[in-house]
């Protein structure tokens, strides 16, 4: 039988993958086992309020090989979960208002990678961000969000997180970026594969990071205490998150629409009706785009959302109509 998760978290580090499996078996009392499943290890954390949770890491970045986009790309192909939750750590913006070790979770990610790079007066360059800035999904924004107002731990900030590939430790580029999004909160370097993959499989996701440095030239002082009480923040506030309210019960759409993944099983039982893994797959990321969906109004809802929901509409009507049509001729 295939393995499957409600929620896959994705870490990047050692120490963030050491700090969710440390949370996770104290919580639990369930030792993370291994699993080796397509050439790639997830580790089997158990389940929280019936939440089945499992843990992958990632090389760092999100383009390079093995890196998140190919990771959650894998994780989401091979677990089929829910939900993806990337944890670990990340650099703040403002050493005034913040403190180590306070949580960042993203409302909205800005990748700022992409860019144009024109002339000004004076021959002075001037740079426009093109990278997009996408919302996390709104119902986990609401789970974490109503966590927090239980939550009597470290800091939990909700905003605009910047993302990219490059590892800021400079003060002059950090607060260039903090110029082209006065909003953000903090930044990292993993969010756009995560956010590009679950885009593209219909997943949800959300990022929780907590800050271990300024990204201001000093990176390297207290570094493994400074990381350590980060990732020890992000995975304590996301196992919160899972005890507070079960995400797998989001599954009164997913367990009569979720499909497995084995090749082999060539249809799959759904509220007692047998369908294709095609149909089943097809309403499962109908559901969640439509819960996406529900967080907007129908005037603020983003272009490209009404397009997929017509598009995905269209093909679970489509794919509806052969079945009932060779149940037919059957």
């Amino acid at each position: 039988m295939p393995l499957e998760a409600d929620v896959l978290i994705v870490t990047v580090t050692k120490v963030e993958s050491q700090a969710v499996i440390q949370a996770f078996e104290q919580s639990t009392g369930h030792q993370a086992t291994p699993d080796s499943i397509n050439q790639r290890l997830y580790f089997n954390l158990g389940e929280i309020n019936g939440t089945k949770v499992f843990l992958t890491q990632s090389e760092m970045g999100s383009g390079g090989l093995d890196a998140s986009l190919l990771t959650v790309c894998k994780g989401i192909d091979t677990l089929s979960p829910i939900a993806v939750i990337m944890v670990g750590i990340a650099f703040g913006i403002n050493e005034e208002k913040q403190a180590i070790g306070d949580i960042l979770v993203t409302e909205q990610l800005r990748l700022y990678d992409l860019q144009r790079m024109g002339t000004q007066e004076e021959e002075q360059p001037k740079i426009i961000l093109r990278g997009d800035k996408t919302h996390a999904s709104p119902w986990l924004i609401n789970h974490f969000k109503s966590t927090d107002l239980r939550w009597d731990g470290a800091k939990v900030r909700f905003g605009v997180v910047l993302t990219g590939e490059k590892l800021v430790d400079n003060v002059d580029f950090r607060n260039q970026l903090q110029s082209f999004e006065p909003e953000a909160i903090g930044g990292e370097m993993e969010g756009a594969g995560l956010y590009v993959a679950c885009q593209d499989r219909k997943v949800d996701w959300i990022l929780v990071k907590a800050i271990c440095d300024w990204a201001d030239g000093h990176k390297a002082q207290d570094k493994d205490a400074r990381q350590e009480t980060a990732a020890q923040n992000a995975a304590t506030f996301v196992l919160e998150a899972l005890r507070f309210a079960p995400i797998g019960g989001q599954k009164g759409r997913g367990k009569s629409v979720k499909a497995t993944l084995n090749p082999e099983s060539p249809k799959v039982m759904t509220n007692q009706e047998v369908v294709p893994p095609a149909l089943a797959m097809a309403r499962r990321s109908l559901a969640i785009l439509e819960e996406q969906a529900a967080g907007f109004t129908n005037l603020t809802i983003p272009a490209h959302l009404k397009v997929e929901l017509e598009e995905k509409r269209q093909e679970v009507a489509q794919l509806g109509a052969r079945l009932r049509n060779g149940e037919s001729n059957g």
